[in-house]
């Protein structure tokens, strides 16, 4: 459901937020405890449900503010079952291609404190083209376009430069962590990493004070959020850096909450909000998702 601060896409005209990403099959196996190398587990239950980063963000985008979604699914019945998923949401997915060949997959393991192991098949997400990308993204002339790293990297360098090309706002959350150019990483506005993350980025294991790490990356960006889980979130713009804590709450599943905050914090930022009430709001609608069964 939208909330009642959501505005329409007759409100605008044109999506607020593009997501440039994946679109994923989610085959989530829940379990006490997760096993360890060699050994075999009993699973509690099993679940298929629409996922990938970029569907996720695209999701939770929509539900503030008028989103599209730019990605490939497979000429499958996940394919079909993945698009519906969006468009009952609200999301406009005129720019999800189909291809041939099977749509991505992940498997997700779940244990009883809500905490995940992941593993993806990418599929049909690494047909998604460049060429395909700044088509879909000069069609739509957003305000902000987000993207990630599970899509081809040639997307992800053509996102950057064509956000610093216009008048639009690049947000980069570079996870799966990979190797960067610094053309990309210094277009980020803001970069969205969590604490692993945020360690690959700087460069120095020496580093683990949060703060620290923000400052560092804020050579290379220009902000920088750092997401740490229960213990609060790091906005770093300029020459502030500011930490606040987030609500402490049983986490049934944080499958996905990364996404839910990234996607929460583009759609703030496209309607206008500064960079730390943005973070403040998306935490707390990350928080409340991480608590709700699914």
């Amino acid at each position: 459901m939208r909330s009642p601060e959501t505005a329409t896409a007759s409100d605008v005209g044109s999506p607020l937020v593009a997501v440039v990403g994946t679109l994923n099959l989610d085959l989530v196996v829940r379990t006490d405890r997760r096993p360890r190398v060699g050994e075999t587990v009993m699973g509690t239950s099993y679940v298929e449900r629409p996922g990938g980063k970029g569907a996720n963000q695209a999701l939770a985008a929509a539900d503030i503010g008028p989103t599209a979604l730019i990605g490939a699914v497979g000429d499958d019945a996940a394919g079909t079952t993945m698009r519906r998923h969006q468009d009952a949401a609200g999301v406009d997915t005129r720019h999800v291609v189909e291809v041939a060949g099977a749509s991505g997959r992940a498997v997700i393991e779940v244990d009883a404190d809500g905490d995940n192991r992941i593993i993806v098949i990418s599929g049909a997400n690494d047909q998604l083209s460049a060429n395909q990308v700044i088509a879909a993204l000069n069609a739509l002339a957003p305000k902000v376009v987000l993207t990630q790293l599970e899509s081809p990297r040639s997307v992800t360098a053509a996102v950057a430069g064509w956000a610093e090309a216009g008048d639009c706002r690049f947000i980069l959350n570079p996870s799966p962590v990979a190797p960067l150019d610094n053309n990309i990483l210094s277009a980020a506005d803001p970069l969205v990493v969590n604490a692993v993350e945020a360690e690959y980025y700087c460069g120095d294991r020496l580093l683990t004070d949060p703060g620290d790490m923000a400052r560092r990356l804020l050579e290379v960006a220009r902000s920088v959020v750092i997401t740490l889980g229960a213990r609060g979130v790091v906005v770093a713009t300029g020459g502030s850096v500011e930490t606040f804590d987030v609500e402490k709450v049983h986490a049934h599943d944080t499958t996905g909450a990364g996404d839910h905050f990234v996607g929460s914090l583009a759609a703030y930022l496209a309607a206008g909000s500064d960079l730390q009430s943005a973070a403040r709001r998306s935490a707390a609608r990350a928080t409340d998702y991480v608590a709700s069964p699914r």
